[in-house]
């Protein structure tokens, strides 16, 4: 099924809902905001930044002339600009669901984080755990109806017993700290379902192969041709960037509320309209991770 025709007949209205999508000014972020914007929402643009984030916002308003769209600034590789968040959001009195959807794929070697963390898991894990630590008094007192924390196909290649050896230094490929990040995620939302149950939905998704920009961004470092390939390959094979955003939206609006997981249908799970179930909560799942993250 094509996008336009999805977001149209399986989409509710969301006129007067609010959605705050992290790493929106391309990629998946633009492209559910993109959706919410048709169904009628409003949203927050939180972005590194800030003047790709307007041009981002100016296109988007080509399309939805009359879109509601605010731009906070929010780089989740610097702690002290995550902390600053709670500060930009004070303004809005509720929030639908927040969007954790910030994150990058194969940045150069021995690169890191404003505070040294190994910049992809300190990216992609680290600056989202901080941020919803910084926002946790905000989430207690209700601002927030959902959380959805984006994971990835490849999560399941990321397990570790020792989780916190990813956090300073690099180990092995840039695929597998990209790995690690993402099973940290999907093992954090399995916590924050737990820990924050009764205080706010937590909702996780994957989509599956989707065809961004996340190969040839400007912190990747494969080769132009490769880049070029990659692009070639996951246009040939995975969803579009609109199409794979669906799994974000349908998290952020759809039942199962806690611990719903959606993910693409079709294809091994790498295309395709999102498929949703309920995730079963095992604390053994993510024991682990709750030792490591005693040493951030």
């Amino acid at each position: 099924m094509k996008y336009e025709v999805y977001v149209e007949k399986n989409l509710p209205s969301l006129e007067g809902k609010l959605f705050l999508v992290t790493g929106a000014n391309s990629g998946l972020g633009f492209s559910a905001c993109k959706t919410f914007l048709a169904k009628g929402a409003a949203v927050i643009m939180a972005c590194r930044n800030l003047k790709k984030a307007e041009n981002a916002k100016n296109k988007l308003l080509e399309l939805y002339p009359n879109g509601k769209i605010d731009i906070v600034p929010f780089d989740q590789a610097d702690k002290a600009s995550i902390n600053e968040l709670p500060k930009h959001l004070e303004k809005y009195e509720h929030i639908d669901a927040l969007i954790l959807n910030a994150g990058i794929f194969h940045p150069g070697k021995n690169l890191y984080t404003k505070d040294g963390y190994s910049l992809t898991v300190g990216t992609n894990f680290i600056g989202m755990y901080f941020a919803v630590e910084a926002l946790k008094d905000q989430i207690k007192a209700g601002k927030f109806k959902r959380l959805v924390l984006v994971s990835s196909i490849v999560s399941h290649q990321g397990r570790s017993k020792n989780y916190e050896k990813y956090f300073k230094q690099e180990h092995r490929s840039s695929f597998k700290q990209y790995a690690v990040s993402k099973r940290m995620i999907l093992e954090y939302g399995l916590y924050l379902s737990n820990e924050l149950y009764g205080q706010v939905e937590v909702t996780l998704c994957h989509p599956g192969l989707a065809s961004t920009n996340i190969v040839g961004g400007e912190a990747s470092t494969f080769s132009k041709r490769f880049q070029h390939l990659g692009k070639k390959f996951m246009h040939k094979f995975g969803n579009s960037s609109d199409k794979s955003s669906l799994c974000l939206v349908e998290a952020a609006i759809k039942s199962p509320a806690n611990l719903g997981y959606f993910y693409p249908k079709h294809f091994f799970h790498i295309r395709g309209i999102p498929k949703e179930k309920r995730l079963h909560l095992n604390e053994k799942k993510y024991a682990r991770l709750l030792k490591s993250l005693s040493h951030l």
